[in-house]
């Protein structure tokens, strides 16, 4: 067997998933903090939107994407670690 192809299809471990998660969480409380967030106090319009209101909506959008990224590979993690969970079960009691 192969170990660095076995490792290319092994999803992220657990831990870096949890890591990456970690690291999502600490930046969008730095980047949605007032001291950082005033800075982009500009009197600016994009769009005809403020830029202050454009900052933290962009900000919080990429913050769902990455949400949903690490939630794929999650669920990508739990596959790998259970391939029993995707057959089909049968009723233990059902003896046709």
């Amino acid at each position: 067997m192969n170990n660095k192809s076995d490792e290319q299809n092994h999803p992220l471990s657990d831990s870096k998933t949890s890591d990456r998660s970690m690291i999502l969480l600490l930046v969008g409380c730095l980047l949605l903090t007032p001291p950082l967030a005033g800075i982009f106090q500009l009197d600016i319009r994009i769009l005809g939107i403020p830029f202050t209101g454009f900052y933290l909506f962009t900000v919080w959008a990429g913050l769902i994407a990455g949400a949903a990224v690490l939630s794929r590979q999650v669920q990508k993690s739990a596959d790998w670690n259970n391939p029993d969970d995707t057959q089909p079960h049968q009723d233990a009691d059902n003896s046709d």
